[in-house]
């Protein structure tokens, strides 16, 4: 669905690139989580796919289309990157402004519902001008998704929500996904939420795509590899379980499977590429941060 190549960017007068080389690709449906440090790049990433910034190098595509080349590329896009209103007119009118900006007026029967979701219908007839910080994301949130987008990009979509509308939200983007296809990538420093919610995850350092890794599922074990699987010992292990995962590298296996399986999938690999650590999957989000 959406495919960056070789994205790269770099600054005016700064001695190391903001973004450096990155590639990935998102399909329909999938919720992609994006994380890393303060500085890591996230933004710079989440803008140029936004097109608020060019890149210096690279491409983004979406559905086979090279987003720079067509004004309405993004069309059927929501984006929450910052909070971005008109905060002199009303909560509800901003919305109704938002989709009249796009010709988009039969979405506005979704202004209600959205407004409710985040806990704003309450405050419609409002100024934003007045609205705490947490209510202003919770405004750009709503202009994100009231126009029943293809794809989201949000950036800590759950700042400013009580615990209440976090799972509410998580529900509902995760039955966006499943119904509809609509595919996500979501960025915050909120990292349980985020396991709660993403199948996949970008690990972003200093600029580079770090690390990429699948979500938890339930008892996952990460077994790395003393050397990379050979293309039959590949087979060999998606035949003992095919819901398996081989990183691209071939260094490293995901097996949600438990016992006699287990056993079974850790006993070939280590008799053929050997092993060199076991751990738990869910320390894997934490170890990207240090705090495993």
């Amino acid at each position: 669905m959406l495919t960056v190549s070789h994205l790269s960017k770099r600054y005016p007068g700064s001695s190391a690139p903001a973004l450096d080389d990155v590639g990935f690709t998102i399909g329909d449906g999938e919720i992609v989580g994006l994380i890393g440090r303060n500085g890591a790049g996230k933004t710079t990433l989440m803008a140029m796919m936004a097109k608020a910034r060019r890149p210096t190098t690279g491409t983004i595509t979406y559905r086979g289309v090279d987003i720079l080349s067509r004004d309405d590329a993004l069309d059927r896009f929501g984006i929450m990157i910052q909070p971005v209103f008109l905060p002199h007119i009303s909560a509800e009118d901003n919305l109704r402004f938002y989709l009249g900006v796009h010709g988009d007026k039969a979405h506005e029967r979704n202004i209600r519902p959205v407004l409710e979701l985040v806990g704003l219908w309450r405050y419609r007839t409002r100024r934003p001008s007045g609205f705490s910080f947490g209510m202003k994301q919770r405004l750009a949130l709503a202009i994100a998704m009231v126009n029943d987008p293809e794809f989201l990009i949000l950036d800590e979509p759950f700042v400013g929500l009580d615990p209440d509308g976090v799972l509410q939200l998580i529900t509902v983007l995760r039955r966006w996904a499943v119904d509809r296809g609509v595919s996500m990538l979501v960025s915050s420093h909120q990292l349980n939420e985020l396991q709660e919610l993403c199948g996949r995850f970008l690990f972003l350092e200093n600029g580079r795509l770090a690390d990429e890794f699948a979500g938890e599922r339930g008892s996952t074990i990460v077994v790395d590899l003393s050397r990379p699987l050979g293309a039959g010992e590949r087979s060999t292990i998606a035949m003992l379980d095919p819901s398996a995962v081989i990183r691209d590298d071939g260094a490293s296996v995901e097996i949600a499977a438990e016992g006699a399986s287990l056993n079974r999938v850790v006993g070939t690999l280590a008799s053929t590429a050997g092993i060199a650590a076991i751990h738990d999957k869910a320390t894997r989000l934490a170890e990207c941060f240090g705090e495993a």
